[in-house]
Order: structure tokens, then C-alpha cells, then sequence
């Protein structure tokens, strides 16, 4: 899943359109085209001089796990090859609010383990743990998730160096729909205990809680919430895979994608010690 090589959007005038270009000519990596540069021009003298010149720069920042440049480097819609690349920095997340828009529990999964943050309880060390992470994942987060966190925390919110919205990348793998649309098209099923439950659910869950403390409530709140970011990186896999096959990428390995199966036991103990 180390896609960043393949990438050309690396400087003005290479777009999409003459990315594809490159790879539809045989030109699949940073090395290709470096050898057809030395024997003859390949896109302009100018470009390819730019390009040269750009090349040493993307890799010495990905021999040196320089995430940070990389970013500023490539488009923010293709920000989604850098993930093979940094897997340990990323972070999957997902919340849940109430009707007015204010947090109640976030899932976080991330190199350090599973774990839930909840209102009144946890919340407020929810910022630290997400600033400890450089790439971010989520569905939808751009417009709600992390809008909503950053209006609780008023502002004090930490930026990612890199922000996957899935609800945006799996366009470009055919997808449609919400995330528990996808999981099921992709074979991701929820136990039948979370089958069916939806996020006008998780605000009843909550009030359950929080006005008769029915525990069992906040206990399959959280796992509900749990099974959201969890998914997460089981979704981002597969999409990559996916646009890879969609770009006709040449001698990419299919190596297994992400199972929750290596973080139920993990979920459980987290769930179980809600209280």
C-alpha cells in the first residue's frame, strides 16, 4: 500500500489528467520516470526540469518520515497515499452528539489501542490523544466530526498534517452511500446487537444514560461508537486498493486489509468498563 511513488502531482502543471498520462505510458513511479527523462522529454523541458527537481525533494522527505513536507507536497485530495506510507500515525476516529450539536462519546483507534472519550468523564483529554496522531481518519469529519469537537473545545482544537474524509475518497472507488452502507457492501458486518442501530439511536442511548443510568445504554452507546472508528481503517484499505485496481496500477501487492478481529478483545474491555 506504498502509493506515494506513484504520484506527479508534485508541481504546478501536472494534474490528474497528465498523471494518468504518465501511467498510461509506462511511466508508473518516480524511477521510471527519472530514466525516460535521461534519454528524451517527456512532458516539456520545463515541467520535466520542475519535476526533476521536485523528485530528490519527495523522496528525501519519505526516506526521512518528513510527513509534514510531504503534505504541503502533494494535493490534500491525494493526501490518501501517504496512509501506507505513515500507518502508525494515524488515527481513526468517530463521535457522537446530541441534538444540539454537542459531543457525548468518541471512538479513537490509533497506534497506542482502542479507547472512548465521553462527556463529563473523559472528553477533555480527548484533544491530546488526537494531536499525538499526524493523519486523521474519518467519515464525514470535515463537515460535522471535527467542526463539532472544535466548537466544544472553543477552538483549542489540534490540525492534523493530513485529514482522510472516507465519505469524500470512496467516491473515487465507486461507492455510495453512509459508512454502514459501505461496511455491509464490503462484508463488514456488526454483530446483531448493533444491527440496525443509527445515530437518532445513539442520542436515545445517551439520554438512557444520562437521565435513568441505564448502563446497559451507555455500554452499547460506546460500543456502537467503537464499531464507527474501528471500521474506519478497514474502509480506507480497501478504498486504496480500489482506486489502484480503478488507475490500473501495475505490480501492486494486495496485502490483507485491516480486521477488527486483532481489536475486539480490546473493544469489549473497553465497553465493559464503562460505568
Amino acid at each position: 500500500m506504498r502509493f506515494l511513488p506513484r504520484t506527479f502531482q508534485l508541481i504546478d502543471g501536472v494534474g490528474p489528467f497528465r498523471e494518468r498520462d504518465l501511467w498510461a505510458r509506462e511511466i508508473p513511479d518516480w524511477d521510471a520516470f527519472e530514466r525516460a527523462a535521461a534519454r528524451d522529454v517527456v512532458m516539456s523541458p520545463k515541467l520535466d526540469a520542475a519535476m526533476l527537481e521536485q523528485l530528490p525533494k519527495a523522496r528525501r522527505a519519505l526516506e526521512e518520515g518528513d510527513l509534514a513536507t510531504l503534505t504541503t507536497m502533494v494535493p490534500p485530495r491525494e493526501h490518501w497515499r501517504l496512509y501506507g506510507h505513515f500507518i502508525d500515525r494515524a488515527a481513526f476516529f468517530d463521535i457522537e452528539a446530541d441534538g444540539d450539536n454537542v459531543p457525548t462519546v468518541v471512538g479513537v483507534m490509533d497506534r497506542h489501542g482502542v479507547a472512548t472519550f465521553r462527556r463529563g468523564e473523559s472528553l477533555a483529554a480527548l484533544p491530546e490523544r488526537l494531536a499525538d496522531s499526524e493523519i486523521w481518519v474519518t467519515f464525514n469529519g470535515l463537515v460535522f466530526d471535527v467542526p463539532v469537537l472544535r466548537a466544544h473545545f472553543d477552538g483549542q482544537f489540534p490540525e492534523p498534517a493530513a485529514h482522510l474524509d472516507l465519505r469524500f475518497l470512496v467516491r473515487h472507488a465507486k461507492l455510495k452511500g453512509g459508512l454502514k452502507g459501505i461496511e455491509k457492501s464490503l462484508g463488514l458486518h456488526r454483530p446483531p446487537h448493533l444491527e440496525g442501530v443509527r445515530g437518532l439511536d445513539a442520542i436515545r442511548l445517551w439520554r438512557e444514560w444520562t437521565i435513568n443510568k441505564e448502563l446497559e445504554a451507555l455500554r452499547l452507546l460506546v460500543e456502537y461508537n467503537l464499531y464507527d472508528a474501528v471500521n474506519l481503517r478497514s474502509v480506507l484499505e480497501w478504498t486504496a486498493f480500489r482506486i489502484a485496481e480503478v488507475n490500473a496500477w501495475s505490480g501492486v501487492e494486495r496485502t490483507p486489509i485491516f480486521q477488527r478481529g486483532d481489536v475486539l478483545y480490546d473493544v469489549t474491555r473497553v465497553v465493559m468498563a464503562q460505568q
